[in-house]
């Protein structure tokens, strides 16, 4: 792990360079400027970017439940050419250190069932499938929900 990462939460400033990271991790499938304001105004907390460096390198955003029990892992990227350095790794143990200090217990997520390499990421992290949604990501496109306590 690169210990030049630093992980703070999202800023305006931020949003030309997300919405950059975000088309270039998911293409026709990114959300729009719109959506990601939208996330940024109601988990100002939990919408975290990880800088590289002097660049920055991912985001990811988590949304906390209004009961405080649960989490959902709404979105994570990491810009393709700042891949395999960590980023994810850091962006995910600071949304963490985040539940646990709001004593979340649950922190799940949606993966599309041919993301083959999102799994193994989150089962590495400790996440479990726990169940399959048909046409979540729309007409023959399957998700997995997977799940792990914080």
């Amino acid at each position: 792990m690169d210990r030049s990462i630093q992980v703070r939460p999202f800023e305006p400033r931020y949003l030309d360079r997300v919405v950059a990271i975000e088309r270039s991790s998911f293409g026709d499938d990114a959300w729009d400027q719109k959506l990601l304001c939208d996330y940024a105004q109601a988990a100002p907390d939990t919408f975290l970017v990880a800088r590289r460096g002097r660049r920055l390198a991912g985001y990811l955003i988590t949304v906390v439940s209004d009961n405080s029990r649960a989490a959902e892992l709404v979105s994570i990227a990491v810009d393709p050419r700042e891949r395999r350095y960590g980023v994810g790794t850091v962006l995910m143990d600071a949304s963490r250190a985040q539940l646990q200090l709001r004593k979340v217990k649950t922190w799940w997520l949606m993966v599309a069932t041919e993301n083959a390499a999102a799994m193994r990421f989150y089962q590495r992290y400790g996440f479990r499938r726990t169940g399959k949604v048909k046409r979540y990501y729309g007409a023959g496109r399957d998700a997995y929900r997977m799940r792990m306590g914080v």
